[in-house]
Parts: C-alpha cells; structure tokens; sequence
C-alpha cells in the first residue's frame, strides 16, 4: 500500500497563491458583471442622482479596500520592507487601473446610453465597457513601474 505523506509548505504557498486568485477574480467579476448591472438599475431608478451615489460608494469602497490590502494586517507582506507608503501607493494604482476607473467608465456609459437606445442594450454595453477597461487597465497596471 502507499503511504500517503502530508505536503509540506509549499502546498500552502500554492494554495495562498489561489486564495489570491479567487480574491482578483472576484474583483473583476465585480467590476464587470455587477457594477455594470448595478448603474444600470441606479439609472432606472433614481436617474443620473442615483447613478452618480452609486459610483461615488463603489469608488470610495474601492479605495478602502485597497488601503486595508496595502497595509500589514491586510496580510501585505511587502509593509515591512518597504513600508506602508510604497506599498498603498502600489495597491491604489492598480485598483485605480484595474477596477475604479472601468466603474466610472461603465457608469459613464450607462449616463451617455440610457437615453438614447433601447433598455435592454443599454447593460451590454455597460460590461463590455467594464471588460475593456478591466482587460486595458491591468496590461497597464503590468507595465507601470
């Protein structure tokens, strides 16, 4: 029979290397699936007033959460090395690159379409504009140093 050996750390490296993942993967589907589904509904019910509350919660939950995942007991490692400072920085960059700004430009389009094409395309577009702006604000987000 086989001995079935316990991994050692480098299984737990792998598995807070997918914790990670599924942390970014929910970021984008956020950003693109929900935020896209939540202007459109702020615009049918309260008009550009509702839309723009709802962008200005998101943006600054945003931000938050990207000053809490910069910091030391956010579980960012880099903190002691290089401070909190660099590290925020970073962290806000990105989530200003790779989430903020597709949000206000889906909420943007969702504040140009809505009144000019039918209601049923106006989400569509919303999260293809979230997509774009996801998918371009992360290969930007790569190559900023």
């Amino acid at each position: 029979m086989l001995a079935l050996r316990p991994r050692t750390a480098k299984l737990g490296r792998q598995q807070r290397d997918a914790k990670g993942d599924r942390m970014f993967f929910l970021v984008y589907a956020v950003t693109v699936l929900l935020f896209p589904a939540g202007a459109v509904w702020a615009w049918r019910r309260a008009g550009e007033r509702g839309l723009a509350l709802l962008t200005v919660i998101a943006a600054s939950a945003l931000i938050v959460l990207a000053l809490i995942a910069a910091s030391e007991r956010g579980g960012n490692r880099l903190v002691q090395t290089h401070g909190y400072t660099y590290t925020a920085t970073r962290t806000l960059l990105l989530a200003g690159l790779v989430s903020i700004m597709p949000s206000i430009a889906s909420a943007m389009t969702v504040w140009a379409a809505a009144p000019r094409i039918r209601p049923g395309f106006v989400y569509p577009i919303a999260a293809v504009t979230a997509l774009i702006g996801t998918a371009v604000g992360s290969i930007v987000a790569i190559y900023t140093r």
